[in-house]
């Protein structure tokens, strides 16, 4: 199963999520926009671990399996400073700078365009996915849109990830 496959299980529920909120009291928004966060970033960790995975097993399958089970739970590890420091810089410097360098140069592009900062808009969405996961709330300052723009910052942030690893 390619990384990408796992993006449906959010993707398929957009629509929905996208009418509800819409049609909700901002109380009841607020707890889709939890959920949403919560489900996307449950997805992008699975889409960060396939990635990884796949990427050991190429070099070695046994070094594959070792991985799998290493990353069996990620549980909340793949902000980018984590990708970075944490995930790949065992692997080697050349990955570190080449994800580095992917990443700046499509949120410089999505800054210069005026639809703001990829890496910001994922990192909210990660932080929103914190609060409501263990506090029951999200921060004041996020909304529906913003998590769902986190989202597909976070899709961004992957395919960088995998482009850094090929």
């Amino acid at each position: 199963m390619g990384y990408h496959d796992h993006f449906a299980l959010v993707d398929d529920v957009s629509a929905h999520f996208d009418e509800a909120v819409g049609a909700v009291t901002p109380m009841l928004a607020s707890r889709y926009t939890g959920l949403y966060a919560v489900s996307s970033a449950a997805v992008l960790e699975l889409a960060f671990k396939s990635i990884i995975v796949d990427f050991a097993t190429r070099m070695n399958p046994v070094f594959g399996d070792y991985i799998s089970s290493r990353y069996e739970q990620v549980n909340g590890r793949i902000k980018v400073r984590a990708i970075c420091d944490e995930h790949l810089k065992p692997f080697g410097e050349s990955y570190k700078i080449r994800f580095e360098r992917l990443l700046k140069r499509i949120d410089a592009s999505s800054v210069a365009r005026r639809k703001g900062s990829l890496i910001s808009a994922y990192g909210n969405l990660l932080t929103c996915r914190h609060m409501f996961a263990h506090e029951g709330v999200i921060p004041a300052n996020s909304t529906y849109d913003e998590v769902k723009k986190g989202y597909s910052a976070g899709k961004l942030v992957m395919a960088c990830l995998s482009k850094a690893l090929e």
